[in-house]
């Protein structure tokens, strides 16, 4: 081969390539490696409308809820005609660790910065203020010395008073407390005026990082000498600098909590809990309708000083019940030209007054402001029920140009009729969750549908459609999943782990016995398969693949198919060189013969990859995408790379290759025997034909308990069990220990004790494995329980329900065995009127102010003016800690940011032990203040809308918040039937895929028959040893040989699909072959095909060696998430390979038709002898 050295250089290059890529993304993992969530949902597709572009609205509205500053791995994708999938990994223990660091520093740093009241005047009454606050703030010590005086002259006029001294004696001591009480007010106003806020703090870590333009004293953007907008620092960095001057003595600190809080930031890619994303998704995003103050005709307000408390107090100011602000989402929507945006940026207020819009800033952003009242408004204020069913592009009649249309149901449109018919001429704002997305002029009145004229771009029609998709988006999306599947980040740690170790294990032996059997040239073929392995984890980087269970598996089959070309090359060299050819002529005959065995074999197994990828689920797909990568990296290292090596070495001087055969030649005979496997035909085929027969049997007998959860509907979970305490049984991990008999019967007996809930019944016949290896004893700390759905399943039942009942039945029965947080069931917990749960904290003492006043005598201290929410009846009693730490969670939520910061208090009310009020309770009160909402400082409407309502909705969301076990995977019938469904269409798929290129390329109806019997005979076998795995589990030795109770999931399908395709390339090999010696004649003849199953009969120990090894090694370490497949695929391996040698090769053969050939041929049976070419 010419030019060698050249090729290997450019092999090097594309190796760099591939290790940079590695090097700077890394490789992204899947939900089954990192502990992640999936989510399946159903979508109404309304009659006349395109799915494709209803899910693609409904995706783009769902991230703009779910993940606004798209910070976070959050992936959503269209599944079928109907349904998307949302993908979350969960958070990693490191990234906890970073969750838990963050939030301690910015706690004490608050700490340090905060005095309360009521608690600077404690500690001054104590003479303890200057040591508890002096180093927080040093004008303390002033203050405390400032208080003494006061006291000192209060204590000296009462001293004469007592002395009996005249009027003139006193006036003077009158004065000097005159004097230090005004001193010492002065002074507190000032300490206290340097307490930081919580919510400070947040909204400044939350603030935009981008570097702002510099403005001028006239607010005009500073243009340098060159032209360049001048740029100064950034929103965040101009608040915190102010915190810094306020707080100079804490800096450090501050400098502290940034990095622990962007360190976080840098590593958190999704939520913390799977049920905050299943609440997320569940919160439509709300519509409003509302009309725009004018500047010019304000109605009942002023905006210029509405303008300046926007300022001072932020966004919650306003004129309750008449106006409020709303922050504009993009201001890319506001302008049309650079010129536009330079006008908004310069004067904000200018520029939006000329468009008769009232517009403030606070905090960078920009708020517009609306009218509140009902008479301006269409909002679901007061439960009102109506609804957008549809926003779509129109055409404007009157100008031809594209429009927004958009229809509401009968109730909305008559309330809109009402809203518009009195402000045509007017601008109304379009708010969804309180944000305005646009403020189109009322040109009429709109009743039940309207349309938005203008001159509208592309971006703009769409980010409009997008918004009013959003209001309708409660009709279109179920409102729990369809499909629920859950995997802790332990779980995926685990995998990642055994599935990176046995990946690597295997490539390693089968590195070793390449090197072992071909020496140099193994050497060769071990390099390719480091190029191999690297250019797979490259491309996967470099197209930002996913990486999944499964797919570690491809890696392994992928090096295991890599050595399938090498081995074919070097036996087809070791045949020339056994016929005296010069070492260089061998080569090339035998990568020009070996060419077309390799190429077929490895386009069927690509047929197979790319039905998968096309139909198969996110775990399967990464495998389809790492098997079809690795197909066409084994193509390129087996014929390309290795070639230039051998054109490289030859160059260099090479003269001989010796391979272990070469120098044993005993092995050599062993491996090239002289059977003839045409008359064993009737004792192979009947024994092929017994055990289909048994398979098939073993297979239909066991019927629907043949398949997994997501074939015929139903639930899998996995549990933990909590830390053992001493006394009790330990598992390996520390954990509780429990056998799994024990668990199953526990198990099967809250479905016993069901009673009449036909979902929680069916747990009476649930299956138990244990997942991990357990202690000698059979005890196990980790479980996976799987249990059907009822069928039939009743008319009208909510199936969505299924999973959320299975899972609170199973975590409620075993609580005190499970490491668990249960959902808590109080009074009121349904209800979302909190008027009857809140009380506002006015008064001293806290019972007296929540009518409790035999529960608590705490002065309510730094809470007065904040809310109480009063949860009663709690049927399973909690500490005061656990609510408080719920609550804490919940609160650090995004869809929850607005209220971090506030300062929270759960007081005990009804403790079940009197003595311990902070312990077990049946009531408690969650106290909360906020100093921007404080009761006496604001109007009692804001009061009640922004702190009673939201924090009565944050408590009971994260009290009642459904448990999350390690791994819960669920699936409704409709879903089942949809991937059974999918699963058959995979495998015929591929079969007719395959079994067409086959026909094609051999040019023989006899040779595709051959191969259909073959892998229909693999097939069959694989399913039978699955049937009889159950059994086999339950016996002493099944444990010990890694044998589970294997059901047909997508993980099975994966599998069988793979062996379908390995089996494929196992025939073609010796088709391949029997075609080459047959030659120019039309027949074949029945000692070519036994000279051509013998010829091939090392290529096929070798190759099915290596990959059973491979095998062996993924069942024994891979885990239980990869022992399906492997189990499938090692059975499937053993049959293929019997069945290329001993089915398919043979069934080519027809002694009629050879007979008649001869007959006209009328010669004798002759040898065929392989020349070399």
């Amino acid at each position: 081969m010419k030019n060698a050295w050249m090729k290997l250089a450019i092999v090097a290059a594309l190796c760099a390539v591939c290790a940079w890529e590695l090097g700077v993304k890394g490789i992204r993992l899947g939900k089954d490696l990192q502990g992640g969530v999936s989510l399946v949902y159903s979508v109404k597709i309304p009659a006349g409308q395109q799915s494709e572009t209803v899910l693609g609205q409904v995706i783009e509205v769902l991230k703009q809820r779910v993940n606004p500053q798209g910070v976070l791995d959050i992936g959503m994708q269209p599944q079928g005609a109907d349904r998307i999938e949302v993908v979350m990994p969960l958070p990693s223990a490191e990234v906890r660790a970073l969750q838990l660091d963050a939030k301690k520093r910015i706690d004490e740093f608050l700490a340090k910065t905060q005095v309360s009241a009521s608690e600077l005047d404690g500690a001054l009454a104590t003479g303890s203020a200057a040591s508890r606050f002096g180093k927080q703030n040093p004008a303390i010590i002033e203050l405390e010395g400032a208080w003494q005086a006061m006291q000192q002259a209060r204590s000296d006029f009462n001293g004469l008073q007592t002395s009996g001294a005249t009027a003139d004696q006193l006036s003077p001591a009158e004065d000097k407390i005159v004097s230090t009480e005004l001193r010492y007010e002065s002074l507190r106003v000032q300490v206290l005026s340097k307490t930081l806020a919580p919510s400070r703090l947040t909204r400044a870590l939350d603030l935009a990082t981008e570097p702002q333009p510099v403005r001028d004293a006239e607010g005009k953007v500073v243009v340098t000498a060159s032209g360049a907008v001048e740029m100064g620092p950034s929103l965040r960095e101009k608040e915190l600098g102010a915190i810094k001057a306020e707080f100079a003595n804490l800096s450090a600190e501050l400098d502290e909590v940034v990095g622990a809080n962007d360190k976080y930031l840098a590593k958190r890619t999704g939520l913390d809990d799977p049920q905050d994303l299943i609440r997320l998704m569940r919160g439509a995003g709300v519509l409003d309708f509302r009309i725009a103050v004018n500047p010019a005709k304000p109605q009942g307000v002023n905006p210029d000083q509405l303008r300046k408390d926007l300022v001072t107090k932020g966004p919650r100011s306003g004129e309750p019940g008449i106006a409020r602000w709303f922050r504009l989402n993009d201001l890319k929507q506001w302008y049309d030209k650079p010129a536009e945006l330079e006008a908004l940026k310069a004067n904000p207020s200018a520029y939006f007054a000329a468009r008769n819009l009232s517009v403030g800033e606070f905090a960078g952003d920009l708020y517009l402001l609306l009218y509140d009242s009902e008479a301006n408004t269409l909002t679901h204020r007061g439960g009102a029920a109506w609804g957008l069913t549809n926003a779509y592009r129109t055409v404007d009649q009157r100008l031809g140009a594209s429009a927004v249309g958009f229809q509401l149901d009968q109730s909305g449109g008559q309330r809109m009729a009402q809203l518009t018919g009195s402000h045509v001429g007017e601008p109304m704002a379009i708010v969804l969750d309180d944000e305005v997305y646009s403020a189109p002029r009322l040109n009429s009145t709109i009743s039940d549908s309207g349309v938005i004229t203008g001159q509208f771009g592309e971006e703009e029609l769409a980010y409009l459609i997008r918004v009013l998709t959003a209001g309708s988006l409660e009709a279109k999306i179920s409102s729990d999943p369809i499909s629920v599947s859950i995997l802790g980040p332990s779980i995926g740690a685990d995998n990642l782990e055994k599935g990176l170790e046995a990946t690597i294990i295997s490539v390693a032996i089968t590195c070793v016995v390449m090197l072992a059997y071909y020496f140099l040239a193994g050497l060769v073929a071990d390099i390719a398969l480091a190029v191999n392995t690297l250019m797979i984890f490259g491309i996967m980087a470099l197209i930002d693949g996913t990486f999944t269970l499964p797919g570690l598996a491809g890696v392994a089959l992928s090096v295991a198919m890599a050595v399938d070309a090498n081995v074919l090359i070097y036996e087809r060299i070791r045949e020339e060189l056994e016929l005296g050819n010069p070492l260089k002529q061998a080569i090339d005959v035998a990568y020009k013969r070996a060419l077309s065995a390799i190429v077929d074999g490895n386009v069927t197994n690509l047929i197979a990859c790319v039905v998968l990828y096309k139909v198969g689920a996110t775990e399967v797909k990464g495998f389809a995408l790492t098997m079809s990568i690795g197909v066409i990296t084994t193509l390129f290292t087996g014929i390309w790379v290795t070639r230039a090596m051998f054109s490289a070495m030859l160059g260099a001087g090479m003269k001989r290759l010796p391979m272990l055969p070469t120098i044993v030649p005993a092995i050599s005979r062993v491996l090239m025997p002289s059977v003839d496997w045409i008359s064993l035909r009737p004792a192979l085929f009947g024994f092929s034909g017994v055990l289909a027969v048994l398979s098939a049997g073993a297979f239909f007998m066991r019927g629907n308990d043949m398949y997994e959860t997501e074939f015929r509907g139903g639930n899998s979970m996995t549990l933990s069990t909590r830390m053992a305490r001493a006394g009790e049984t330990v598992a390996v991990d520390g954990r509780l220990g429990i056998t799994r008999l024990a668990m199953e019967d526990r198990i099967r007996k809250l479905g016993a004790d069901a009673g009449d809930d036909i979902v929680v019944a069916q747990l009476k016949n649930a299956n138990v494995l244990t997942v991990g290896e357990p202690t000698a004893d059979g005890l196990a700390s980790k479980f996976q329980v799987r249990v059907g759905n009822p069928s039939p399943v009743p008319a009208g039942f909510d199936e969505t329900r299924i999973s959320r009942d299975i899972v609170d039945a199973v975590a409620k029965g075993l609580a005190g065995q499970l490491d668990v947080r249960l959902p808590l069931a109080f009074k009121n917990s349904t209800s979302v009127n909190h008027t009857a749960v809140t009380k506002p904290l006015e008064k001293a003492l806290i019972g007296t102010s929540i009518g409790f006043p035999q529960a608590s005598g705490d002065a309510v201290g730094e809470f007065r003016g904040g809310v109480a929410v009063i949860i009663e009846g709690i049927e399973t009693p909690v500490t005061t800690a656990d609510v408080a730490e719920r609550i804490n969670r919940m609160r650090s939520q995004p869809d929850w940011s607005s209220t971090a910061g506030r300062k929270t208090k759960v007081v005990g009310l009804d403790p079940v032990d009197a003595s311990n009020p902070s312990g077990l309770n049946r009531s408690v009160a969650v106290l909360v203040s906020d100093p921007d909402i404080n009761g006496f400082d604001v109007e009692l409407d804001i009061w009640d809308r922004d702190l009673a309502a939201v924090e009565w909705s944050l408590v009971r969301d994260a009290l009642t918040q459904q448990a999350s076990l390690d791994q819960v995977s669920s699936f409704s019938p409709v879903v089942a039937d949809n991937l059974a469904a999918t699963a058959v269409v995979a495998v015929v798929l591929s079969l007719i895929g395959m079994l067409a290129y086959i026909w094609i390329r051999f040019g023989s109806f006899r040779f595709s028959t051959a191969t259909v019997i073959g892998v229909a005979f693999n097939v069959i076998v694989c399913l039978g040893f699955l049937a009889i795995s159950i059994p086999l589990a339950s016996t002493g030795f099944g444990p010990s040989l890694y044998i589970e109770e294997y059901r047909i999931d997508l993980n099975v399908v994966a599998g069988l699909l793979t062996i379908i395709g390995y089996s494929l390339n196992d025939t073609v090999v010796i088709l391949d072959r029997i075609r080459e010696n047959r030659g120019k004649r039309t027949w074949i003849s029945r000692d070519t095909v036994n000279l051509s199953i013998n010829q091939t009969f090392s290529r096929t120990i070798l190759t099915g060696g290596s990959t059973f090894a491979t095998a062996i090694v993924l069942i024994a370490l891979g885990g239980t998430g990869i022992r399906p497949f492997a189990y499938t695929f090692l059975i499937g391996l053993i049959a293929g390979t019997f069945s290329s040698v001993a089915i398919a090769a043979p069934l080519v053969y027809s002694r009629k038709e050879e007979e008649q050939e001869r007959a006209k041929a009328a010669i004798a049976p002759v040898t065929p002898v392989l020349q070399p070419a």
